[in-house]
């Protein structure tokens, strides 16, 4: 088949055709949107199916539903997508699989096109379920096909993170042919294994351990952790950041190393025989000190004594991406006999940061705040505005809050039942409406709310890449779809005051409609049509 450099996306996309996924799902967001646009490049040529989804939530029940009737799925999401998907999560690691499912989670450290600094890790020990992450492109090939494998054969779903540093490195990968997909079961009928209730949900906990323990038994042994002895100093590094040590370091350093890809369970015994031959080790990770907890917990059942050094004795910091030039400095506090195979410095840390298509060119949304703020002056108000992740990002210097997407109508609706005496504005993107506003929204008619709601509708997901949603009129595919209409969902709540602008509108007219939503005594929408970006 031969080879084909790959970028760390593109490897996972390819990962998941020869494991035969079948169903593909994902709400955009980077990292993670990158491996579902190369799967959509490669849809026409193979059998699957694949969808933007509404949200996250969503998507994961999707991929639930896809696994059930005996197709392998994978969901893409990003950090703050998968505490989206954890309700559904909770109750999944609890019913045993059919078919493989796996989740690309992508993280961001150093908020890179995030609201937060996200380590998403912990989130694999709360729910219970195996997380791999691997150091190149070539190793996420074959990361993305044992995970499918590990998940049919152990009937749970499997998580492989990637970060945004990984999701942009090349690399060589050798090609496989894709393999065919799985063949439906003609029937589900097997009850109460997709059906977690009060009755069987401690059993189901306790069959979930009896799969971890013996998935944990294989991965002890997986070739993704890998021991080089080389001193009685050592260095544990977790996925893509043991990349960036041996950059540093070389590969004959004389440093034992334990790479790790395998990030939970932590292979015990790996980690233990590791420490016992080491007088001291450092851990380097991103973000938080997940691994670092995990091991020192290990090392005190264990009674071994080695020194451990990383986030919490403040060797590493514990915020932002893990740069090269942070790796070298403790590697040369703690080791100051080895001299760096290459010198990394902290003014040239602006070159590790990743790049990334910037969608946000010729933005619109200053006028719009200008024009909310000229209407408020005329009506002698003064606004109180409150807006979504997304699009936002290039005026929140101007928005009083910000938080989750779906978050903007209670959180202004809050503002104002505490009688604010600032007019509060909810500004909601129009694919943030489809992910997770509808309910806010029902919760503001049904509790007579009297805030205004302002929908920046771009016709896409603008800032992820301009992925469709249920409001576009074509699919993942660009293959015709019904597009919802905002207005008509905004009428069908029983929001009585539902008007729409467009920028191209005469500004008189814009301002006067603007001011007349603004002095409404009841619940308000008003749409901003924003034509398509160029470029």
């Amino acid at each position: 088949m031969g080879s084909k450099k790959m970028t760390g996306d593109e490897a996972l996309a390819h990962g998941a055709l020869t494991a035969g996924v079948q169903v593909v799902t994902g709400y955009p967001g980077s990292p993670s949107s990158g491996t579902m646009d190369a799967l959509i490049e490669s849809s026409r040529s193979h059998d699957l199916y694949i969808e933007w989804s509404s949200n996250e939530r969503v998507a994961l029940e999707m991929a639930i539903g896809a696994s059930i009737a005996g197709q392998r799925a994978l969901v893409c999401t990003k950090s703050v997508g998968m505490n989206v998907m954890l309700d559904p999560l909770m109750a999944l690691n609890l019913t045993p699989l059919r078919a493989g499912l796996v989740i690309l989670l992508g993280d961001d450290p150093g908020g890179y096109g995030s609201q937060n600094d996200q380590d998403t890790r912990p989130l694999a020990a709360m729910t219970e379920l195996p997380m791999l992450e691997p150091r190149t492109p070539a190793e996420a090939t074959a990361m993305m096909r044992l995970g499918f494998t590990l998940s049919e054969k152990h009937q749970m779903p499997i998580i492989i993170r990637e970060t945004r540093g990984f999701s942009v490195q090349v690399e060589t990968v050798t090609l496989s042919s894709a393999a065919s997909g799985i063949t439906p079961p003609k029937e589900v009928n097997e009850p109460l294994r997709f059906v977690p209730v009060p009755s069987n949900v401690v059993r189901k906990h306790r069959d979930l351990h009896r799969r971890l323990s013996k998935i944990g038994t294989w991965l002890r042994n997986s070739e993704f952790n890998q021991v080089r002895t080389g001193g009685k100093d050592g260095i544990i590094a977790a996925g893509f950041v043991t990349q960036k040590l041996l950059d540093v370091i070389g590969k004959e350093a004389p440093f034992s190393l334990l790479k790790l890809g395998v990030l939970y369970p932590l292979p015990e015994q790996t980690v233990i025989d590791f420490l016992a031959g080491c007088d001291s080790v450092l851990i380097l990770e991103e973000t938080g000190p997940f691994v670092e907890l995990g091991v020192k917990a290990m090392a005190q059942t264990h009674h071994v004594e080695t020194v451990i050094f990383g986030k919490q004795s403040g060797h590493v910091p514990r915020e932002g991406e893990l740069f090269r030039w942070q790796i070298q400095s403790a590697v040369s506090q703690l080791f100051p006999y080895f001299t760096p195979v290459s010198n990394y410095l902290k003014k040239d840390e602006a070159e590790e940061y990743p790049q990334k298509k910037s969608y946000c060119g010729d933005c619109r949304y200053d006028e719009i705040i200008d024009l909310l703020n000229e209407a408020a002056c005329q009506n002698g108000q003064d606004l109180a505005l409150v807006g979504d992740p997304g699009c936002l990002v290039t005026v929140a210097h101007r928005l009083h809050a910000k938080y989750a997407i779906g978050s903007a109508i209670a959180v202004a609706d809050g503002m104002a039942k505490a009688g604010m005496q600032q007019k509060p504005v909810a500004l909601v993107g129009d694919s943030g409406f489809f992910h997770s506003t509808l309910p806010a929204l029902c919760n503001a008619v049904h509790n007579k709310s009297n805030i205004l709601i302002v929908v920046l509708n771009n016709g896409s997901a603008l800032t992820s890449g301009r992925q469709p949603h249920a409001g576009t009129a074509h699919d993942a595919l660009g293959g015709p779809a019904q597009a919802l209409s905002i207005a008509r969902i905004c009428r069908a709540c029983g929001i009585a005051y539902v008007r729409s602008l467009a920028l191209a509108d005469p500004h008189g007219k814009s301002v006067a409609v603007t001011r007349n939503a603004l002095t409404q005594k009841s619940l308000s929408v008003l749409i901003m049509d924003i034509p398509p970006q160029t470029g």
